[in-house]
């Protein structure tokens, strides 16, 4: 708790002075009277600056660069979309954060220690909690990692049966394969950055990797549905059930902090609505409802394991993001079919608009909770 007698606008200009003088990998935001501006660049493979500090609960403008010759997917865990920059290019947001600190990391280069901090300049990434509330928090974060080991074990079965059929030559089965073997791993993507390499290996788009080193569930979804054939991936679908057997191991011993939990969804829900709304995610199946409903899913799960937790700390919270979700489903409702979606081409762009809406207004509470945890 922030306890000083110090005013916070003084302490944070001789914290900025004291940044200043130290130099390495620590930036600071220009305080001036106009909105503060942050510049990350992003080189092969490190960020520059690796931590930022900027004035909590202040908007400030952030510009990724990426002055590398690689491509790079950034994420500000909670705070931003997960951002793809070919080499050369840059993105600009508006972010504002909370007095704590957040996971900044590169998706394809995080398992090569491209990871950074991004924080509030008053924040500790340690909230005040009691001894009882703290031993609530282990326990949720236990019961996460056995619903994480579930979806695990569920990916690990249905990828099985996908790429059997793959292998058979049976294209239909296939296709009606693929959408429940890819959710399994859309619901678990709130800690996909905790399975570094494996998630680009499993889950990159097309042009996120060189056409070398692309696999995964897309790269076979495109053979599936745009080639029309099941012939020749026998190196894909040996390395998508190797990559997911690996997952399923690591997911048993993968260190997990109550903030990155609830951030991930944050930044899960914030993809979802602002990217993957696009039809990018499944771009040759259409099945983008699919992964939708199981990123909402992933990320009401990892929420709703710390209520217990938040009927002490702050029951107003917890109605207000469940509610929030809950009309999520309402909207989804119309665009379901059986045990299924509707193909994701269908919805207009009002449509669309909708579900980005309700999943960014789900989002906007849920990013309120990670500052009340404790950080490990």
């Amino acid at each position: 708790m922030y306890t000083t007698r110090i005013s916070r606008p003084i302490l944070y200009c001789l914290l900025l002075l004291l940044l200043a003088g130290c130099g390495g990998t620590t930036t600071t935001t220009t305080h001036t009277t106009q909105k503060p501006t942050m510049t990350i660049t992003t080189y092969d493979n490190y960020f520059d600056p690796k931590t930022v500090n900027v004035p909590p609960n202040q908007p400030v403008t952030v510009t990724l660069v990426n002055k590398g010759t690689n491509i790079h997917i950034v994420d500000i865990l909670g705070l931003i979309p997960e951002t793809t920059l070919q080499p050369g290019a840059q993105a600009q947001f508006t972010i504002t954060a909370q007095p704590r600190a957040y996971k900044m990391y590169d998706e394809l280069y995080v398992g090569a220690g491209m990871v950074g901090v991004y924080s509030g300049a008053f924040g500790t990434p340690q909230a005040t909690v009691s001894t009882s509330q703290a031993t609530t928090v282990q326990g949720a974060i236990q019961t996460y990692r056995n619903y994480v080991l579930d979806q695990a074990d569920q990916m690990v079965q249905n990828t099985k049966l996908f790429v059997a059929a793959i292998n058979a030559g049976d294209l239909n089965k296939a296709k009606q394969l693929y959408a429940p073997a890819h959710q399994d791993y859309e619901r678990i993507e709130p800690i996909a950055s905790s399975f570094k390499d494996l998630d680009a290996r499993l889950d990159a788009r097309e042009n996120n990797l060189p056409a070398n080193q692309w696999m995964g569930f897309h790269r076979i979804e495109k053979a599936l549905w745009i080639d029309g054939t099941t012939r020749g991936l026998d190196t894909y679908t040996q390395n998508l059930l190797s990559d997911v057997l690996k997952l399923r191991l690591e997911a048993q011993v993968v260190q997990l902090a109550p903030t990155d939990v609830v951030d991930g969804a944050v930044a899960l829900l914030d993809e979802a609505s602002h990217n993957k709304i696009t039809g990018e995610e499944d771009r040759y199946s259409h099945t983008d409802l699919y992964d939708l409903d199981a990123n909402i899913e992933g990320s009401l799960a990892a929420f709703e394991v710390f209520r217990v937790f938040l009927e002490q700390k702050d029951p107003a919270l917890l109605k207000d993001v469940e509610t929030k979700f809950q009309h999520i489903q309402e909207v989804l409702k119309p665009f379901r079919v059986n045990n299924g979606f509707v193909a994701y081409n269908t919805l207009t762009d009002s449509d669309k608009r909708s579900v980005a809406q309700a999943i960014d207004a789900a989002g906007e509470p849920l990013s309120k909770v990670a500052v009340q945890l404790p950080s490990a």
